[in-house]
């Protein structure tokens, strides 16, 4: 059994417009889903370095027909977990470069870059 962390679980896929996160619109701005993550529960995790604030942040590949099935990845009661996944109707995923330009915290502004950092030395070695 792994550890729960307290942590922002960003979900991203590829676009014709290229890399694009999934935000939540909350209080009428954008941020990063969180939740408690268990990173043992799935092997396909990114694990980013914390923040300079410590808080900790996982990527997974995921689409919008996936979102629901992520929820294994969140520890909370039930009650509450309903509540979250009828917020994902008021996401969307944007650009690197949009996601960039909301009001994020500075961790979040930091797992953005290190997760486009990592996707584009995943994607350059595939392509060696």
């Amino acid at each position: 059994m792994g550890l729960r962390k307290k942590a922002n679980l960003i979900i991203y896929r590829f676009r014709e417009r290229g890399l694009e996160v999934f935000m939540l619109k909350q209080s009428n701005e954008w941020g990063l889903p969180g939740g408690d993550v268990n990173p043992d529960c799935d092997n396909e995790l990114i694990e980013l370095e914390p923040s300079k604030d410590k808080e900790e942040a996982f990527a997974i590949e995921g689409d919008w027909h996936e979102i629901p099935s992520l929820k294994q990845m969140l520890f909370e009661e039930s009650s509450e977990l309903a509540e979250r996944f009828k917020d994902i109707e008021k996401g969307s995923f944007m650009t690197i470069k949009e996601a960039l330009k909301s009001h994020l915290s500075p961790g979040q502004v930091e797992f953005l870059r290190e997760l486009r950092d990592v996707i584009t030395d995943r994607n350059s070695v595939r392509d060696i």
